[in-house]
């Protein structure tokens, strides 16, 4: 098969699934019973929880604790070598990364990887593509609804940078930019999925006070519009603050699971990553 051609069937693909709803009853994502292993290393070791929908739930833990490994089980870049994951009621451990977005869950990576060679504004719009029905063809012989529809995802760009404050860089390159900014355009960009699920990754590294609190403030406006979040962070303070509930991991293991109150009063928790 020509490449242009399986671009077009799995966009086609993802088109065809009908994404995970934000309302619903029942957990959002459940983790049943899943391990990970490297030949003799394990990376994650039984772990079960759920994530509520419309939540902010935090993962926390030390250096190579398997958080980040847990979000890659989630969003369909790692298999889990056994247990099961659930997202809205669909068992997707065993689906390609692909579907699993078009069901509605999005991951921002540590490492943003946006195109250097495009401006912020068309960075964002890439995000379009797991509901967007343009392609290439289409795009270079100037269909009307095409045209229409890059406008509207333009439109909806351009919204989602304001959102993260960032209107007055749309048509810098991300050379330009701050760490922090970039940052946010990465954000932005996972926002135009249109996510259900919002898998982030050490979001608020190398940013400064101004743009922790703007984000804090944002994640508190996407949960109250319905979205789920899970996070993967690192600083604790932030943790506490924004998150509704916070699981700690510990060398692979479920160490502890609770609201941030209970999580700072938890010995074992304090013992082994909070400190005094």
């Amino acid at each position: 098969m020509a490449k242009g051609t399986a671009s077009m069937s799995s966009r086609t693909e993802m088109r065809s699934v009908t994404a995970v709803s934000r309302g619903g009853h029942g957990p959002l994502v459940e983790y049943s019973g899943v391990s990970v292993s490297y030949g003799e290393l394990v990376a994650i070791s039984n772990v079960s929880f759920s994530v509520e929908r419309s939540e902010i739930l935090c993962i926390i833990g030390p250096n190579g604790a398997g958080k980040t490994t847990l979000l890659r089980m989630t969003s369909g870049l790692l298999r889990p070598t056994s247990g099961q994951i659930w997202f809205g009621g669909l068992r997707i451990d065993t689906m390609p990364a692909h579907r699993i977005a078009a069901l509605g869950a999005t991951q921002m990576f540590q490492d943003i990887q946006l195109f250097d060679n495009m401006s912020v504004l068309d960075n964002v719009m890439t995000g379009a593509h797991v509901w967007s029905d343009g392609g290439l063809i289409g795009s270079s012989l100037r269909l009307a609804a095409i045209v229409d529809e890059e406008r509207r995802i333009r439109r909806a760009a351009v919204e989602q940078l304001s959102l993260v404050g960032l209107t007055g860089v749309l048509h810098e390159f991300p050379a330009a930019l701050s760490w922090g900014e970039r940052k946010l355009v990465g954000l932005a960009r996972a926002l135009m999925c249109r996510p259900t699920l919002l898998l982030l990754d050490e979001p608020y590294g190398g940013l400064d006070t101004e743009e922790i609190d703007r984000l804090s403030r944002m994640l508190r406006t996407l949960k109250s519009e319905g979205m789920t979040i899970l996070m993967v962070e690192h600083l604790t303070d932030v943790v506490m603050d924004v998150a509704d509930r916070v699981v700690v991991l510990h060398y692979g293991e479920l160490l502890a699971e609770g609201t941030p109150d209970t999580i700072r009063e938890d010995e074992r928790v304090i013992a082994t990553y909070l400190g005094d």
